[in-house]
């Protein structure tokens, strides 16, 4: 038998017994349901306990439905509102709307319609809930609330991301999905790929940088014959191995010179940063882990925790090898790309010191053949072929960099 406790829970509001009743059996199998028959009985429970969503009937004697929907809507923003009437009209769906409720529907109802509508309020709860998480976990890691301000204003600057931000926290019924796992998992994957993007909008170093070395780290986790599961988790582990950086200092990404000390522990916090930012929203742990640790090295001298050989997580260690080719093959701030020869040379170098020696010549191998030699387009196309919600953020010609 499931544990009320970890079910969401739903108020019931109406006045008369039938529909109440009728609402209760439609969705007490799949969550915690609440009654109430009247608008004051709904505040006083809402002021005692946690509520999620609130189904509501407008024509109500005493506290009428709308004004129990204004005092929710001022007291708690974060409860989402399906209204169930049977004395409807334009103006009062009107009203609501402006009131940001999730669902409008007429009396009488019928199941497929009350499932939907709840499972669509509550989707978009569990999305702005994590969205929150994400801004409040954000302003924890930089310490001020400047952090998830800046994030909100490359979006704001970009109009592909703000069209992208548009449809993941949209929503989009014409989805069809009724089960919250079924638009969950894949808005907050798109989520977490917007904020990656925004490194991209606001540094013309990183332009390209997490498509390729997602593309490359694709490449090597296939010659290496990982599974199915194994390899996607790779590909977008890469793809979101630097997320951290939205909690860096911008003007320490761009610095043309050396960092100081102090400096450099600042950047070497983006890998730590990344995984905690990550550890709110619905993605598989190997996940977070593998953004942890893509800085470790082989022999232990790596942050943030030097862990050594295969301690190191082996997606993390797919990336390590991949992500140092882009950085050197492409531009940063204080140094132009080394010619491939050299960056090559430099894996062959540092195999079994910084990289996993194994990993380190499979690539190698990968590299001399040539399937490394595409256009950066073609890498972008490629990545989100494989992984249709990883997509460009500007058209601009994309240069990698790393710190």
């Amino acid at each position: 038998m499931t544990d009320d406790r970890t079910l969401e829970t739903i108020l019931i509001v109406d006045d008369e017994r039938g529909p109440r009743e009728s609402l209760r059996m439609i969705l007490a199998s799949n969550h915690r349901v609440l009654q109430a028959s009247s608008g004051a009985e709904a505040l006083k429970c809402i002021r005692g306990e946690h509520v999620d969503l609130i189904t509501l009937d407008l024509n109500m004697p005493g506290m009428h439905g709308q004004e129990l929907m204004r005092t929710v809507r001022s007291e708690f923003p974060d409860i989402e509102i399906v209204i169930i009437t049977g004395c409807g009209s334009i103006e009062s769906a009107a009203e609501g709307i402006r009131a940001g409720i999730c669902d409008y529907i007429q009396k009488p109802f019928d199941v497929v319609q009350v499932s939907a509508a709840v499972s669509r309020a509550l989707s978009r709860k569990r999305a702005q809930d994590r969205l929150t998480s994400f801004l409040e976990e954000l302003g924890g890691v930089v310490g001020h609330d400047r952090g998830a301000q800046a994030i909100l204003e490359d979006v704001q600057r970009s109009e592909r991301l703000r069209e992208r931000v548009g449809l993941v926290f949209s929503d989009s019924s014409e989805r069809g999905a009724t089960a919250a796992q079924e638009i969950d998992e894949p808005r907050t994957m798109e989520f977490l790929e917007v904020l990656a993007e925004t490194i991209e909008v606001k540094d013309r170093f990183m332009r390209g940088h997490a498509r390729r070395v997602s593309f490359y780290a694709g490449l090597l986790a296939e010659r290496l014959s990982l599974e199915a599961d194994e390899l996607e988790e790779v590909r977008v582990a890469a793809f979101l191995h630097d997320l951290g950086k939205v909690g860096v200092p911008t003007d320490l990404l761009l610095r043309a010179g050396a960092l100081d000390s102090k400096e450099r522990a600042l950047v070497e916090q983006h890998p730590a940063i990344g995984a905690r930012l990550v550890k709110p929203l619905a993605i598989p742990n190997a996940i977070a882990s593998a953004i942890q640790h893509h800085h470790e090295w082989w022999d232990g001298t790596g942050y943030p925790d030097e862990l050594k050989g295969e301690e190191i997580p082996r997606t993390s260690r797919i990336i390590s090898v991949v992500d140092a080719f882009d950085a050197m093959s492409s531009d940063r701030p204080y140094r132009r790309a080394l010619a491939r020869s050299t960056a090559i040379d430099e894996i062959r170098r540092f195999a079994g010191t910084q990289f996993d020696p194994h990993f380190a010549k499979e690539f190698l191998v990968l590299l001399e053949s040539g399937a490394c030699d595409i256009d950066p387009e073609i890498v972008a196309d490629a990545v989100s072929a494989a992984h249709p919600a990883i997509q460009s953020a500007d058209s601009a010609t994309p240069i990698g960099a790393q710190r």
